[in-house]
């Protein structure tokens, strides 16, 4: 049987790829990420960070990061703010009343962080545990076996062949990874196009900053120079898109005559939405775009691109370590959810839709949403804080675990920073220490940690390394059950 040189290779090196290398290295998993492009050379995006990813980048201990690269765009962020009437919590197809229900997070509100500056953090984070990022080398052909993954990749000196234990594309909607797989990618033709440009505008002072919706469109500016028109039932264009595109289409939407100068980058985007048919063949996965694409209505694809790649890391890590039947268990649990988040986002995108019958939906809509449980439920809906994996008689398991203040024997800490290992978590809240015991022959990849709390709502708790509960006892003394969860999830017992 061949070696290899990796355990996992990964294609695309965006914040997906960049996350999952994270997760995958913080397991002692060698990996190498492979990037078509040069650093800084994407285009000059702002992403929008959601409160459940928030939630996850406090339990990786990247939170303070994240929150100082939002100071590189503090007008934008304030501006979003005031948008938005102080909520901070954003909008469904245009209409800014999310997070005014009764529904709490740990991270009540969102951030707007340059793109450039995520990927410089998850860089950095993955390069420090050890992952290896090659800029300027994309993969054009692989073969698996039995025991891995040869794949060839092409940089300036030519091509050459590593060999993986797995492949993982995280190479966008047109994933090359994806097409050689042969895995489907259905879905549904595009409705509308969208432009957007980065640039400076002028414009006589005509159109104000914010969102601006009639009969012919939408029309979007921002404070740092970014503009979008999106517009329906037009052709779109073969050639790559282009300031002109974009500025004959301010005229159509708006009516105004636009000068766009020091431009920096235009691109064309539609609300095409396919899901691919699995995200797992063998030993070829998919995360992110390159699993779901759809229109970006309220920011939702990153944030659900770096939740795959935290529920991802830790099982892929499992299979490399000789407990691959974890893998399973990916498809089973992301792709609902991304099916949830498509099917939200073609929603607003009809929502938006210029027209009087459809001025109506929305003035309904808004008054639909100011009922507390319609609010909840579209929040959770966009935001991810509704995630749950099914699929136990115990309704609690499968539910991401809130952040709580504990008592150890070393001190008092949170229960977020205790998942900072990336490990797996029993947390024994009963007072005796009986399922720590339990748990022993499990230390080598298991953090058991004693929390007495009699206000709480189970004995003990098992969390996974991604948040969510895999195993729950009402009792001090679990041995046989408890036993049986830490086999199935994290593998035999140390001999």
């Amino acid at each position: 049987m061949q070696s290899n040189d990796y355990d996992v290779l990964i294609a695309g090196g965006g914040p997906v790829g960049l996350m999952l290398a994270g997760e995958l290295r913080m397991n002692g998993v060698s990996t190498l990420v492979v990037e078509r492009l040069k650093p800084g050379a994407h285009e000059p995006r702002t992403l929008t960070i959601h409160a459940r990813t928030l939630e996850l980048m406090d339990r990786r201990n990247l939170l303070a990061d994240f929150m100082a690269a939002e100071k590189d765009t503090p007008h934008l962020n304030e501006y979003r703010r005031r948008l938005a009437n102080d909520s901070a919590r954003g909008h469904f197809a245009g209409l800014f009343v999310l997070g005014r229900g009764t529904a709490t997070t740990e991270q009540p509100r969102e951030l707007a962080v340059p793109r450039e500056a995520i990927e410089t953090v998850l860089t950095r984070r993955a390069t420090e545990t050890g992952a290896v990022v090659r800029h300027g080398a994309q993969v054009v052909g692989f073969e698996q076996d039995a025991g891995g993954v040869s794949v060839t990749v092409e940089d300036a000196q030519g091509t050459s062949v590593i060999r993986a234990g797995y492949l993982v594309g995280c190479d966008g909607g047109r994933s090359t990874v994806r097409k050689l797989a042969g895995i489907d990618f259905p879905g549904t033709a595009p409705q509308l196009v969208s432009w957007m440009g980065l640039g400076a505008v002028t414009d006589g002072g005509r159109l104000p900053m914010g969102w601006q919706r009639n009969e012919r469109g939408w029309f979007m500016r921002m404070p740092d120079g970014r503009i979008s028109t999106t517009e329906w039932d037009r052709p779109l264009p073969d050639a790559p898109a282009s300031a002109q595109e974009l500025i004959d289409s301010v005229h159509r939407v708006t009516g105004e005559r636009i000068e766009f100068t020091d431009v920096r980058f235009v691109s064309r985007f539609t609300d095409s939405t396919r899901l691919a048919a699995q995200y797992r063949k063998g030993r070829i996965l998919l995360a992110g775009d390159a699993a779901h694409v759809h229109f970006p209505a309220g920011g939702q694809g990153a944030n659900l691109g770096i939740q795959d790649a935290v529920n991802l890391g830790w099982k892929l890590a499992a299979a490399c370590q000789g407990h691959p039947g974890l893998l399973d268990t990916y498809d089973a649990e992301r792709r609902p959810v991304a099916e949830r988040v498509l099917h939200n986002t073609r929603a607003q995108a009809a929502l938006m839709r210029p027209g009087a019958q459809v001025d109506a939906l929305r003035e309904l809509f808004t008054q639909l949403m100011g009922f507390d449980e319609v609010n909840d439920y579209l929040t959770d809906g966009v935001y991810g804080t509704d995630v749950h994996y099914g699929g136990s008689d115990d309704a609690r398991v499968g539910a991401f675990v809130a952040d709580r203040q504990l008592t150890t024997d070393s001190g008092p800490v949170r229960l977020a920073e205790l998942l900072r290992e990336g490990r797996p978590l029993l947390l024994d809240l009963s007072g005796t220490s009986a399922a720590v015991r339990v748990a022993e022959p499990w230390s080598d990849r298991v953090r058991a940690v004693a929390a007495p709390d009699t206000d709480t709502e189970a004995a003990v708790l098992l969390i996974r390394p991604d948040g969510h509960l895999a195993w729950a006892g009402d009792e001090p003394v679990h041995g046989e059950d408890l036993h049986t969860a830490l086999t199935d999830w994290f593998g035999p017992a140390r001999p």
